[in-house]
């Protein structure tokens, strides 16, 4: 074969090749062109409860803590997201039977609460998330693991 045989082929395929990536561009592109034109993502909340109202109750796990070397109670809800400026209510429940089992809904600065009920109690509480940023939610008695993460968006 001669040289311009080859260079002929690989022109070819070289051009074949340009045209599939250019066809496959030409295809995704009003994918992209579409996704662009989109609205901002929309938040929705479950239907017939308040915005930013929320129900956390404690939870003993069934493990042994002694064995273990860790508290094994929990709250029911871990994760809140509110945005800046939102009132946020929580009702907050010690589900555990002996009055003597206390747990605590505590934060630190910048919301500074610290709510302490005996088994059985109930509170609920209102705020406004004026700071934006990531903020920890725990029981003073029950650290490692009664924990959660509040989070206020922009």
């Amino acid at each position: 074969m001669s040289t311009d045989t080859l260079d002929a082929k690989s022109s070819i395929k070289v051009t074949f090749m340009v045209l599939i990536v250019f066809s496959g561009f030409m295809l995704l592109m009003p994918t992209v062109i579409m996704a662009s034109n989109q609205s901002s993502v929309s938040e929705i909340g479950a239907p017939g409860l308040k915005t930013n109202e929320y129900y956390i109750f404690t939870q003993e796990l069934n493990a042994d803590e002694q064995k273990l070397g860790v508290s094994v109670a929990v709250y029911t809800l871990t994760n809140i997201i509110v945005h800046k400026g939102d009132n946020v209510t929580i009702h907050f429940y010690n589900t555990a039977e002996e009055a003597s089992d206390r747990h605590t809904f505590s934060m630190q600065s910048p919301y500074k609460m610290n709510y302490d009920l005996a088994g059985g109690e109930n509170k609920t509480f209102t705020f406004k998330a004026d700071t934006v940023g990531g903020f920890t939610y725990y029981c003073t008695y029950d650290l490692p693991s009664m924990i959660g993460h509040l989070e206020v968006l922009p």
